[in-house]
Protein backbone atom coordinates (compact mmCIF):
# COMPACT_ATOMS: atom_id res chain seq x y z
CA UNK A 1 0.00 0.00 0.00
CA UNK A 2 2.79 2.40 0.84
CA UNK A 3 4.57 1.73 -2.80
CA UNK A 4 1.10 2.49 -4.61
CA UNK A 5 0.96 5.68 -2.86
CA UNK A 6 4.43 6.34 -3.54
CA UNK A 7 3.77 5.77 -7.43
CA UNK A 8 1.16 7.61 -7.25
CA UNK A 9 2.88 10.73 -5.79
CA UNK A 10 5.29 9.96 -8.62
CA UNK A 11 3.26 10.10 -11.02
CA UNK A 12 1.17 12.96 -9.83
CA UNK A 13 4.14 14.70 -9.57
CA UNK A 14 5.74 14.22 -13.46
CA UNK A 15 2.03 15.14 -14.51
CA UNK A 16 2.20 18.57 -12.84
CA UNK A 17 5.64 19.23 -13.88
CA UNK A 18 4.94 18.65 -17.74
CA UNK A 19 2.03 20.85 -17.45
CA UNK A 20 3.23 24.33 -18.62
CA UNK A 21 0.89 27.29 -19.11
CA UNK A 22 1.26 28.43 -22.83
CA UNK A 23 2.41 32.28 -23.31
CA UNK A 24 -0.72 33.93 -24.16
CA UNK A 25 1.29 37.23 -25.54
CA UNK A 26 3.02 34.90 -28.19
CA UNK A 27 1.36 34.98 -31.71
CA UNK A 28 0.58 31.36 -32.58
CA UNK A 29 -2.58 29.64 -34.91
CA UNK A 30 -2.38 26.01 -33.35
CA UNK A 31 -5.77 26.30 -30.90
CA UNK A 32 -3.79 26.47 -27.58
CA UNK A 33 -6.66 28.25 -26.14
CA UNK A 34 -4.69 31.12 -24.84
CA UNK A 35 -6.35 34.76 -24.01
CA UNK A 36 -4.04 37.33 -22.36
CA UNK A 37 -4.03 41.75 -22.70
CA UNK A 38 -2.87 44.69 -21.43
CA UNK A 39 -5.60 46.63 -19.02
CA UNK A 40 -3.93 50.01 -18.49
CA UNK A 41 -0.72 48.68 -19.16
CA UNK A 42 -0.77 45.77 -16.56
CA UNK A 43 -0.76 42.49 -17.89
CA UNK A 44 -3.48 40.36 -17.22
CA UNK A 45 -3.21 36.23 -18.55
CA UNK A 46 -5.94 33.49 -18.12
CA UNK A 47 -6.36 31.36 -14.85
CA UNK A 48 -4.37 28.45 -15.18
CA UNK A 49 -4.05 25.25 -13.19
CA UNK A 50 -2.70 22.51 -13.60
CA UNK A 51 -4.84 19.03 -14.25
CA UNK A 52 -4.39 16.06 -11.67
CA UNK A 53 -6.72 13.55 -12.83
CA UNK A 54 -9.04 12.36 -11.81
CA UNK A 55 -10.05 16.01 -10.79
CA UNK A 56 -13.10 17.10 -12.87
CA UNK A 57 -11.39 20.29 -15.23
CA UNK A 58 -13.09 22.97 -16.82
CA UNK A 59 -10.61 24.55 -19.86
CA UNK A 60 -9.66 28.06 -18.59
CA UNK A 61 -10.24 29.25 -21.81
CA UNK A 62 -12.53 28.08 -24.84
CA UNK A 63 -14.25 29.18 -28.24
CA UNK A 64 -18.09 27.30 -28.84
CA UNK A 65 -20.59 28.20 -31.16
CA UNK A 66 -23.95 26.93 -30.11
CA UNK A 67 -25.48 28.15 -33.53
CA UNK A 68 -24.83 29.40 -36.79
CA UNK A 69 -24.69 33.32 -35.56
CA UNK A 70 -22.77 33.22 -32.64
CA UNK A 71 -19.13 32.20 -31.62
CA UNK A 72 -17.66 33.06 -28.11
CA UNK A 73 -15.02 33.18 -26.60
CA UNK A 74 -14.55 32.94 -22.73
CA UNK A 75 -11.63 33.16 -20.48
CA UNK A 76 -11.30 32.71 -16.92
CA UNK A 77 -8.57 35.53 -15.82
CA UNK A 78 -6.40 36.29 -13.18
CA UNK A 79 -8.33 38.81 -11.00
CA UNK A 80 -8.37 42.10 -12.16
CA UNK A 81 -7.69 44.34 -8.76
CA UNK A 82 -8.36 47.46 -10.66
CA UNK A 83 -11.88 46.29 -11.70
CA UNK A 84 -12.05 44.78 -8.03
CA UNK A 85 -11.09 41.40 -8.61
CA UNK A 86 -13.21 40.78 -12.52
CA UNK A 87 -12.03 37.38 -13.25
CA UNK A 88 -13.89 36.72 -16.48
CA UNK A 89 -14.10 38.13 -19.82
CA UNK A 90 -16.59 36.83 -23.12
CA UNK A 91 -16.07 37.64 -26.39
CA UNK A 92 -19.01 37.00 -29.25
CA UNK A 93 -18.39 37.26 -32.69
CA UNK A 94 -20.74 36.91 -35.39
CA UNK A 95 -19.70 33.78 -36.94
CA UNK A 96 -20.38 35.14 -40.86
CA UNK A 97 -17.83 37.62 -39.95
CA UNK A 98 -14.81 35.60 -38.95
CA UNK A 99 -12.94 35.49 -42.15
CA UNK A 100 -8.76 35.48 -42.21
CA UNK A 101 -7.76 38.93 -42.29
CA UNK A 102 -11.13 40.40 -40.94
CA UNK A 103 -11.33 43.69 -38.63
CA UNK A 104 -14.43 43.49 -36.62
CA UNK A 105 -14.70 47.62 -35.89
CA UNK A 106 -17.53 48.04 -32.67
CA UNK A 107 -19.00 44.47 -33.46
CA UNK A 108 -17.96 42.36 -31.15
CA UNK A 109 -19.97 41.39 -27.64
CA UNK A 110 -17.18 42.07 -24.79
CA UNK A 111 -18.65 41.55 -21.77
CA UNK A 112 -15.80 41.92 -18.71
CA UNK A 113 -17.92 41.82 -15.44
CA UNK A 114 -16.51 43.72 -12.48
CA UNK A 115 -17.61 44.20 -8.59
CA UNK A 116 -19.18 47.39 -8.93
CA UNK A 117 -19.83 47.60 -4.72
CA UNK A 118 -21.70 45.85 -1.75
CA UNK A 119 -23.97 46.75 0.99
CA UNK A 120 -24.48 45.10 4.01
CA UNK A 121 -28.16 43.47 4.38
CA UNK A 122 -28.97 42.61 7.71
CA UNK A 123 -26.11 39.39 8.59
CA UNK A 124 -25.07 38.99 4.73
CA UNK A 125 -23.00 41.37 2.30
CA UNK A 126 -24.73 41.76 -1.06
CA UNK A 127 -22.18 42.02 -3.74
CA UNK A 128 -23.12 44.27 -7.33
CA UNK A 129 -21.52 43.22 -10.27
CA UNK A 130 -21.71 45.12 -13.63
CA UNK A 131 -20.75 44.64 -16.92
CA UNK A 132 -17.76 47.34 -18.08
CA UNK A 133 -19.48 50.06 -20.32
CA UNK A 134 -17.46 49.46 -23.25
CA UNK A 135 -17.26 52.64 -25.96
CA UNK A 136 -15.15 51.36 -28.90
CA UNK A 137 -14.09 47.94 -29.58
CA UNK A 138 -11.51 45.77 -32.39
CA UNK A 139 -11.12 42.46 -33.13
CA UNK A 140 -8.89 41.06 -35.93
CA UNK A 141 -8.53 37.72 -37.11
CA UNK A 142 -5.38 36.04 -38.04
CA UNK A 143 -6.49 32.24 -38.38
CA UNK A 144 -9.88 31.20 -39.28
CA UNK A 145 -10.75 27.56 -39.24
CA UNK A 146 -14.57 26.73 -38.28
CA UNK A 147 -14.56 23.87 -36.18
CA UNK A 148 -10.61 24.08 -35.86
CA UNK A 149 -9.04 27.33 -34.99
CA UNK A 150 -9.35 31.05 -34.34
CA UNK A 151 -6.94 33.22 -33.50
CA UNK A 152 -6.01 37.10 -33.16
CA UNK A 153 -6.03 40.02 -31.58
CA UNK A 154 -7.92 42.75 -29.59
CA UNK A 155 -8.57 46.17 -28.03
CA UNK A 156 -11.15 47.74 -26.72
CA UNK A 157 -12.22 50.96 -24.30
CA UNK A 158 -14.92 51.49 -21.41
CA UNK A 159 -16.09 52.98 -18.20
CA UNK A 160 -16.48 51.13 -14.94
CA UNK A 161 -18.52 53.14 -12.81
CA UNK A 162 -18.80 51.94 -8.92
CA UNK A 163 -21.50 52.80 -6.31
CA UNK A 164 -19.56 55.23 -4.54
CA UNK A 165 -20.21 57.18 -7.74
CA UNK A 166 -16.60 56.93 -9.20
CA UNK A 167 -15.72 56.04 -12.42
CA UNK A 168 -12.09 53.96 -14.11
CA UNK A 169 -11.60 54.64 -17.89
CA UNK A 170 -10.60 51.38 -18.97
CA UNK A 171 -7.84 50.64 -22.01
CA UNK A 172 -7.50 47.19 -23.00
CA UNK A 173 -4.43 46.85 -25.60
CA UNK A 174 -2.41 43.88 -27.33
CA UNK A 175 -5.02 41.31 -26.66
CA UNK A 176 -4.62 37.70 -28.22
CA UNK A 177 -6.22 34.90 -28.24
CA UNK A 178 -5.44 31.20 -30.16
CA UNK A 179 -8.59 28.70 -29.54
CA UNK A 180 -9.82 25.72 -30.75
CA UNK A 181 -13.32 26.51 -32.34
CA UNK A 182 -15.73 24.05 -30.78
CA UNK A 183 -18.98 23.32 -32.20
CA UNK A 184 -22.11 22.68 -29.92
CA UNK A 185 -25.48 22.16 -31.74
Amino acid sequence: MKILKIVFIMIAAVILTSCEKADPFEETDSGKNTLGFMLNGKKVEYQWTPVMPPAVYTMPVWAREYSNDTLEIFASLQSIEELRGADVITIALPVEKLKQGAILENVADIQLPYLAGSEQVDDYTRLYNEPLDITTSCVRIRTSKPGDVLSGTFEFEGDATFMDSTTKHIKVTNGHFDVKWEIYY
